[in-house]
């Protein structure tokens, strides 16, 4: 079980309950233009009831929550992609946009980053954005990220079957490179 707090947020386990909290965000993420850029979500009640039980599983997507409330507003998630003994994993957060503009995605992925640096000896935390994704690359930018390359991707296609090409940007953050948690 994993619990971390910022000192306007809870990042806890998923829990099987959550499942209505995630499908209204993710339905509500699925209509931006943003979600393009991204693997499409299930969306059906069964099939999301089956990703938060999978959350639920392990450590690595956490409930984002507002302490005082235990109001649900998004998650993190820190997958790890270790290989040839170096420690690396890989950012992922969407958050309702409700709460957007507030601090939240910042407070809450430093929690991540810090338990990942400190106590999971992560030498490199990774992940990537839509180069369309302004927010997410402000984002990543204040956390002390540095782009590392670009790329063309493709995640869905249009309704006759065209792909969605978008350019993509790949980022880093090393240990010993980021900025102290405020």
């Amino acid at each position: 079980m994993k619990r971390l707090e910022t000192e306007r947020l809870a990042l806890r386990n998923f829990h099987a309950d959550d499942w209505q909290a995630l499908r209204a965000m993710i339905l509500q993420y699925q209509a931006t233009p943003l979600a393009l850029y991204d693997q499409p979500w299930p969306t059906s009640p069964e099939e999301i009831q089956r990703v938060t039980a999978w959350f639920a599983a392990g450590d690595a997507y956490l409930a984002v929550c507002l302490k005082e409330s235990g109001q649900f507003i998004g998650f993190v998630a820190l997958n790890d992609e270790s290989r040839d003994g170096r420690r690396q994993y890989n950012l992922g957060y969407i958050f309702d946009a409700d709460y957007h503009g507030q601090g939240y995605a910042t407070e809450a992925c430093r929690a991540v980053l810090d338990d990942a640096f400190q106590r999971l000896g992560a030498d490199a935390v990774v992940t990537g954005t839509a180069e369309a994704n302004l927010a997410s690359r402000r984002l990543l930018e204040q956390l002390g990220f540095v782009k590392t390359r670009e790329t063309i991707s493709m995640f869905q296609a249009t309704p006759d079957g065209q792909p969605i090409e978008f350019l993509g940007y790949s980022y880093e953050l090393a240990k010993g490179a980021r900025p102290r948690s405020s």
